[in-house]
């Protein structure tokens, strides 16, 4: 086994579990390379997260309180919003430490490279640059069904054939035990075929070796096919933080922390915000005694709250976004929106490229299983934080962090 003071670990994704992992990593004397697309570390909680929506929120709480100190004596103007201000004070806060991040990463010697991995095999990483990650075409994003042909085959068991038109790229799946196991595993090999092809007409990628590797890939917006629309109006959570403008109308298809957050903030902006859950309180799996007093203080800054309510179907018109409700309790079938934030949860980002080489195992809801160190069916691979299970919480993810580097470190 190879001596813990010469090991080298990789750490795929720099976000709150990322870089946990790799500061604690080096601060052991371990050489570290943490790999991530962006500029600095940081991750989704930094960049498109956590950190902006707390920056909004703190902007909420301080509109909110001038309003209320009016019953202490003293009273303010109504408030002047400047979007394009506001805007750019948040992406500063963001600015600001991310790049403390970077500085840090540095001092601790841990060796930063902005890219996009693939593996190879184990223990060998292709990392593209962002010159050729800007260039491919299949490195992100969810595939267009219209591009898709799926097959199944019956008399065969559970395999499941997909094709891509535009490539004629065809990958078979047939070793899960169900026909959704396969059809997911071969959305899986898909997305890393292409990825791989779209790396060679681009100048393929730099090839690293380590010891150990670490996923901290974790999660991004989960996607409803039926409440996709290809419009600006329809947004997730990562358009709603890019805070393009206040419409005069909100519509929040979600009653989690996400889609509370960013409607509180909506809300505060001056905007008319109205929120669904199809389930029967706000916060599900949230102690109700908690939310019930939450359920009360946003029904005063919030048109509406829907719940026991789904969504039927979303229609851009002329005039906006028609939603029509369907639910026991709903007096009004259709409503028009100007934009609509559709805020169902996320998804781990467990489809990386090459995995399929390796021993891993993805489970049915797309998590990479681990056990109790963090360790996935492949000895020398580690997995932590969104990608690796629930709750899809940062401080989760840098806890376990450290956990997987102890277990590695021994």
């Amino acid at each position: 086994m190879t001596e813990t003071s010469n090991m080298h670990i990789a750490v795929i994704g720099a976000g709150p579990g990322g870089y946990a992992a790799a500061f604690l990593a080096a601060d052991l004397g371990l050489k570290v390379t943490l790999i991530d697309p962006e500029l600095n570390p940081g991750g989704v909680c930094l960049y498109r997260g956590c950190i902006p929506s707390k920056a909004l929120l703190h902007v909420a709480k301080l509109i909110g309180e001038s309003q209320h100190a009016k019953t202490w004596g003293v009273e303010f103007g109504e408030p002047k919003i400047d979007v394009s201000r506001l805007r750019a004070w948040k992406e500063d806060v963001v600015k600001k430490l991310t790049g403390g991040l970077g500085v840090l990463s540095k001092q601790r010697k841990v060796e930063y490279v902005q890219g996009r991995a693939s593996f190879e095999n184990s223990n060998t990483l292709r990392v593209a640059r962002p010159n050729v990650l800007n260039e491919a075409k299949y490195t992100q994003g969810e595939l267009s069904p219209r591009d898709l042909r799926v097959d199944t085959f019956p008399q065969s068991g559970s395999s499941v054939r997909v094709t891509h038109a535009p490539t004629n790229t065809v990958v078979i799946s047939q070793d899960e035990e169900s026909q959704s196991g396969n059809r997911e595993k071969a959305m899986r090999m898909l997305r890393s075929r292409l990825y791989e092809m779209e790396l060679q007409k681009h100048g393929g990628g730099e090839l690293l070796s380590f010891d150990r590797i670490i996923l901290a890939t974790g999660s991004r917006p989960a996607i409803i096919p039926a409440l996709k629309l290809d419009t600006p109006r329809v947004m997730d959570s990562t358009a709603a933080l890019d805070l393009a403008e206040v419409p005069k109308t909100l519509f929040v298809i979600g009653g989690g922390y996400i889609g509370l957050e960013l409607g509180t903030v909506y809300a505060a902006l001056g905007c008319k915000v109205s929120v669904v859950e199809m389930l029967p309180g706000l916060l599900p799996g949230a102690d109700r005694d908690l939310v019930l007093p939450l359920h009360k203080r946003m029904e005063k800054s919030l048109e509406s709250i829907l719940l026991n309510t789904t969504v039927a179907s979303v229609k851009e018109e002329t005039s906006g976004i028609r939603v029509t409700f369907d639910g026991p309790e709903v007096k009004e079938r259709e409503r028009v929106f100007d934009k609509v934030l559709v805020s169902v949860g996320r998804k781990p980002n467990s489809e990386i490229p090459g995995l399929e080489k390796t021993q891993v195992r993805v489970g049915p809801r797309g998590f990479i299983q681990v056990n109790k160190q963090l360790q996935t069916d492949d000895p020398v691979i580690y997995a932590i934080g969104d990608v690796a299970g629930e709750p899809m919480l940062a401080h989760k993810a840098s806890h376990e962090g450290r956990t997987a580097v102890e277990a590695i470190a021994g």
